[in-house]
């Protein structure tokens, strides 16, 4: 069976329309209409990724609603739409008049090589279905399953004569909507379990399902913030009803043709609700049925719906992303998604839109939850680099990089963000939730790689007059300080870290290796000493509980066991994290691994291979 092609990403950017006569007033609102409209049609189509209109959301412009970053100039290189990965941008250039014009489409692709579809026809809707139906030709990529509109000039500027001055007059008198309080004063999620005494020192660090919820608690609220009101809080703070709708009015007086694209300008321009009124039209459109999907609670989500939005919009990736067994979802529910379901669907948000934040987060989570924690590491990197000036983004790195076991990496990063999104030590500065977070990683980062003084310090400075409000991180520093086996387990990391491996074996002598990495310190620093020899007996003790993901470790006990003149042992364990892991970034510690083997005795060698080609291997 054939692979699934990669969805081919397109943007719409804003129409080039003129319009003759007195209606020549509504001519950014005639752009905004048919650049929702196009982006509406193109969106069911199963082999486009069309940027949605909530990626460029409507602000006012010299009076008048305009999609941010979607404006005239706009490449699919630029430094907007190129962390998007779009393949081409494409607009419209028409006039609507009684006569019959020519309908141009531009398209201009990554390589800068720009095209254009030209249509002649009695009705603009059709000849805009030419012009669409003519490039998609020419990508190869058949035809749309649902035909736009096949309106005419003038019923487009009926519409236009319902919607156009309401819209103006909001533009010229729209301001950001706020939240009725700041949103850095937000609710901490915090965990109030108490931490078991006999919890090894790893274990009682940051609870990365603690700080992931905290970032969905800053995403959520933002978010929200945008569609609050602030005459509708300060009415219903004083027991008053809030104003009436701008839309409702407008959605009974717009003629029938040409209204499910004016539905969603108002919604998308307004910042209300249209969902009824749309469904009414149009009972399987996706963006409305979304919506609606959205609305229920996470206990009361069908599946089955979201299912069939999917199916109805296939490239667009919002529906991807929830299609994720929530923990509040009942286990019971045959339509909740599978583990499988939940990974592909996160795949294919990633590809319909690899810039967005959200979707490398949830893909980024499947993979760990796989062992590919290297691939959910380069996903987030790339989140980092397309925003770098979101703390989110950081966070989520930093969270990826607690399953890499990779200490020194995690340290290097930890400092990047904690120097670029880390609490301001400028007193007239506030400090926000985000910003001590992103400090607490870094703190944790410190301790992995046993400076145990310096986290310390750090997380008692971020925490100070916080004790009461952050209960979990401050359980997490009082361990830290009154353990005693920190102490050793410091005193190893740091000692190997800082070329000392006599420190390290002395300190994991006092306290057992704990994980993958404290194993891999240990068994380096017995060769480095000369005891390799010692190595066998360390792995048969350490290494029978570690699964094919601790990698680390493998590889560290395969090149000692090798060095120890284990060499059947050494080449099998070598084996094994090459062909359970093949997705792990470790080709310096597999070429060191082979430049060992290199001393070999060949019988030995040939005797391993010959074992495998018998079992079929």
């Amino acid at each position: 069976m054939a692979a699934i092609p990669k969805p081919h990403r397109i943007a719409f950017l804003v129409p080039d329309v003129k319009i003759e006569g007195p209606d020549g007033v509504h001519e950014r609102e005639a752009s905004v209409l048919l650049w929702t409209a196009c982006i509406e049609v193109c969106q069911r189509h199963p082999r486009l990724a069309v940027l949605d209109a909530e990626a460029t959301p409507l602000f006012p412009q010299d009076g008048h609603f305009a999609p941010s970053h979607a404006g005239y100039g706009g490449r699919a290189t630029d430094a907007f739409y190129a962390p998007t990965r779009r393949d081409e941008v494409l607009w419209l250039e028409l006039v609507l008049s009684s006569r019959p014009g020519v309908v141009r489409l531009h398209a201009v692709g990554r390589d800068g090589k720009q095209e254009t579809f030209d249509a002649l026809g009695p009705k603009l809707g059709e000849q805009i279905q030419q012009v669409l139906g003519a490039w998609l030709t020419a990508r190869g990529l058949g035809t749309l399953p649902k035909r736009f509109d096949p309106v005419s000039a003038e019923d487009v500027l009926a519409s236009l004569r319902v919607i156009a001055p309401a819209l103006a007059e909001q533009a010229r008198a729209w301001s950001l909507p706020v939240a009725a309080g700041p949103t850095w004063s937000l609710r901490v999620v915090e965990d109030d379990s108490e931490v078991d005494d006999d919890e090894a020192p790893r274990e009682t660090e940051d609870d990365g399902d603690i700080e992931q919820a905290f970032d969905r608690e800053i995403e959520s609220t933002i978010d929200s913030t945008l569609d609050i009101d602030p005459a509708d809080v300060k009415a219903a703070e004083a027991g008053k009803e809030p104003k009436k709708s701008l839309t409702r009015p407008l959605v009974n007086r717009l003629p029938i043709a040409f209204k499910v694209p004016a539905l969603r300008l108002l919604e998308l321009a307004l910042r209300e609700d249209l969902t009824d009124a749309i469904l009414m039209i149009d009972p399987a459109h996706p963006q409305a049925q979304f919506a609606r999907f959205e609305k229920a609670s996470v206990t009361e989500r069908d599946f089955t719906q979201l299912r069939a939005i999917i199916a109805s919009a296939p490239g667009w990736a919002r529906p991807y992303e929830l299609l994720q067994a929530d923990d509040d979802t009942d286990a019971a529910d045959r339509a909740a998604p599978s583990e499988l379901e939940a990974a592909a669907a996160a795949g294919m948000a990633a590809i319909s839109r690899p810039g967005a934040l959200p979707a490398l987060e949830t893909l980024g989570d499947r993979l760990i939850e796989d062992g590919r924690a290297d691939e959910a590491l380069r996903l987030l990197e790339r989140g980092v680099e397309g925003h770098n000036f979101d703390p989110a983004a950081h966070l989520a790195l930093l969270d990826v990089h607690e399953h890499t076991d990779r200490p020194g990496a995690r340290f290097a990063q930890a400092m990047r963000s904690s120097s670029m999104h880390g609490c301001p030590m400028d007193a007239m500065f506030p400090w926000y939730p985000d910003q001590i977070h992103i400090d607490l990683r870094a703190a944790t980062a410190l301790l992995e790689v046993g400076r145990l003084d310096e986290a310390i310090a750090l997380r008692a400075n971020r925490l100070e007059g916080r004790e009461a409000a952050w209960p979990h991180h401050t359980r997490i520093l009082t361990g830290w300080r009154k353990d005693p086996r920190f102490v050793a387990w410091s005193y190893a990391r740091e000692g190997f870290f800082r070329g000392d491996e006599a420190r390290a074996v002395e300190g994991f002598g006092r306290i057992e290796p704990g994980d993958s990495t404290d194993l891999a310190i240990f068994i380096d620093a017995l060769v480095a000493l000369g005891r390799e020899d010692e190595v066998p007996l360390a792995w048969a003790q350490f290494g029978a509980g570690l699964g094919n993901d601790d990698a680390v470790a493998r590889l560290s006990a395969a090149a000692g066991l090798m060095a120890a003149g284990e060499w059947r042992r050494g080449i099998e364990e070598l084996w094994r994290v090459e062909l359970t892991g093949p997705g792990r970034d470790e080709q310096v510690a597999i070429a060191r691994c082979g430049l060992i083997m290199a001393a070999a005795p060949i019988d030995v060698i040939e005797a391993a291979l010959g074992e495998r080609v018998a079992i079929g291997a």
